[in-house]
């Protein structure tokens, strides 16, 4: 009679049937409700966090119904909710060391004269999350400050620690979506704020972003929406790239060429 060697990998995650079976609900729960947001079609907007896949914000744009995915990878939620939350902890802490100079998004969007954007920001905590009618997208503002009488926009980042450790300077994948943030907030100075999500060391880098970055980002919305209104695919990104690995449209956009 031959004997099957136990998992000890798996054996080891419960030490009853009871915490057996409260363990495999809790992980089908976290399966179907990521694997429900997932399949869900995205809001048609630009979402600057992509901002760097032309491809992907069509795909957006045409309220494209992502890839079916059979198997979601919870991983991938469980580091975005980690980042939430340190976001949140970071802001808490930067806006009782800064006081008056923690400034409010709304106060100073309504305080730009001429400002030409149709918006709506709704607060949530420290975050502002802003809706822009035209181009048509969505983001939310980590903060804007007053250093040494100058106004930041601030962007928070959380890394692994062994990505962190290497930075010098910020990261090349981020500019993009921070410069469409600088773009839409008429704020041309960046604070860079990375945390290794590990041990909670920081890193902090000042970006500027002149004139022509920004009339490079206006003219990208025009292109892709110009694209949308041509059922005209844009170039995507090298196939490589995590970005494009990660991607919910993989599928659709093979289709594409």
């Amino acid at each position: 009679m031959g004997f099957k060697t136990a998992n000890m990998a798996a054996v080891v995650r419960f030490n009853s049937a009871n915490s057996s079976n409260f363990l495999d609900a809790y992980e089908m729960y976290l399966h179907d409700t990521v694997q429900s947001s997932l399949n869900r079609p995205k809001s048609r907007t630009f979402a600057p966090s992509s901002f760097r896949c032309a491809r992907k914000n069509w795909f957006r744009l045409r309220g494209t119904t992502p890839d079916v995915v059979q198997v979601p990878d919870l991983s991938l939620q469980h580091t975005a909710e980690v980042g939430t939350a340190r976001h949140t902890a970071i802001q808490s802490k930067l806006s009782k060391m800064l006081g008056q100079d923690w400034i409010d998004v709304e106060t100073y969007l309504s305080g730009i004269p001429d400002y030409p954007y149709d918006y709506t920001i709704q607060k949530a905590g420290f975050e502002s999350r802003i809706s822009i009618q035209y181009p048509p997208i969505k983001f939310a503002c980590d903060g804007i400050v007053r250093w040494n009488n100058k106004l930041y926009l601030l962007e928070i980042k959380t890394s692994e620690y062994n990505s962190w450790e290497e930075l010098t300077d910020p990261k090349s994948v981020h500019m993009d979506q921070v410069m469409c943030y600088s773009t839409l907030l008429q704020l041309p100075d960046v604070l860079m704020l990375y945390e290794d999500r590990q041990y909670g060391g920081m890193k902090c880098y000042e970006e500027h972003f002149s004139i022509d970055d920004m009339i490079h980002v206006k003219n990208k919305f025009d292109y892709i929406m110009e694209m949308v209104d041509h059922n005209l695919a844009p170039e995507k990104l090298p196939h490589a790239d995590y970005m494009c690995r990660n991607c919910e449209y993989q599928k659709k956009c093979t289709e594409w060429g």
